[in-house]
């Protein structure tokens, strides 16, 4: 009689587990999908059995693994990243109208040994790039606006305003009321932890009754190393903060508005123990005031 033994986390048996992960996506195998993941964590949307039953027939896929960052682990769990890029092709080519959800998506992962299995506890979708039918990434925010996004355009005339060439649009969240769009270095387009991010919030309401009440809410909130205002006004306010991360000391100047239509933030952050370069300082510092003084915030 043979015996299984308690299996053991590795940097191998991550790289086997998203392989089969997504060759068991590529089969349209949806039951052993939901075996790899812990019972109590079948719930994520990843697994839903009407979406995945519609997806798959429809399109055949194929899947390409572009990056995959350990974060952290030792035998009994682990935590990473991973990239992969999926291309659709339709089952009957009637049916192809230009469309197909080609996209490079990245995810947050969680594993741990539980009895004799390794499970999946956790995965979090955390970017998502769209693709043309060649598989190439959709130019500027097309790249990442999905089509239920309702407050882009709200965001764009801010975002025309303070906006720098090397970085680039990475992520678009859409929550209740409010939305969310990441700018990063292109090379970090797939990364978790990035060493410098731009990123705009738009809400439909600011919970303070001001800005002023915002503001000091904001940084008495938070556990900073150094904060100044550098700009307080009936409609705006510019801070800059430092505070410990993860990788060190982070640097971030941060702007909130309030406009007819919403309220924004736009947040600066260098990570990685990594001050901001002066120049880059002062030139954040008078685009986010052209923005918030200078444009037509009217919709």
């Amino acid at each position: 009689m043979f015996f299984k033994r308690k299996p053991k986390i590795n940097e191998q048996t991550i790289k086997e587990l998203v392989q089969k992960l997504e060759t068991t996506y590529m089969n349209k195998d949806i039951e052993q999908l939901q075996e790899m993941f812990h019972p109590d964590h079948r719930e994520i949307s990843f697994l839903n059995h009407f979406s995945l039953m519609m997806n798959f027939q429809i399109y055949n896929s194929t899947s390409e693994i572009l990056h995959l960052e350990i974060l952290d682990m030792n035998e009994e769990e682990a935590t990473f990243t991973y990239t992969r890029k999926h291309m659709y092709t339709c089952i009957n080519e009637e049916e192809e109208n230009g469309t197909n959800p080609n996209n490079i998506s990245s995810y947050y992962v969680q594993i741990k040994v539980e009895g004799k299995t390794i499970w999946i506890a956790k995965y979090a979708r955390y970017s998502e790039l769209f693709l043309d039918l060649k598989g190439r990434i959709l130019p500027e925010e097309k790249a990442v606006v999905p089509p239920g996004a309702e407050y882009f355009d709200n965001m764009k005339r801010f975002i025309d305003v303070i906006q720098f060439e090397h970085l680039k649009p990475a992520t678009y969240l859409l929550y209740s009321d409010s939305e969310f769009i990441g700018y990063y270095p292109e090379k970090e387009r797939y990364s978790y932890r990035t060493s410098e991010k731009l990123t705009f919030d738009y809400f439909l309401e600011m919970e303070a009754a001001s800005i002023k009440e915002h503001t000091k809410g904001f940084i008495e909130g938070n556990t900073l190393e150094y904060s100044d205002i550098l700009v307080e006004e009936e409609d705006y306010s510019i801070i800059e903060i430092k505070m410990e991360g993860s990788s060190g000391l982070q640097h971030e100047l941060i702007l909130s508005m309030l406009a007819p239509d919403g309220f924004i933030m736009v947040r600066y952050l260098k990570t990685k123990n990594a001050p901001l370069e002066e120049k880059l300082r002062r030139q954040l510092i008078k685009q986010m005031q052209i923005a918030a003084t200078k444009i037509d915030v009217s919709v």
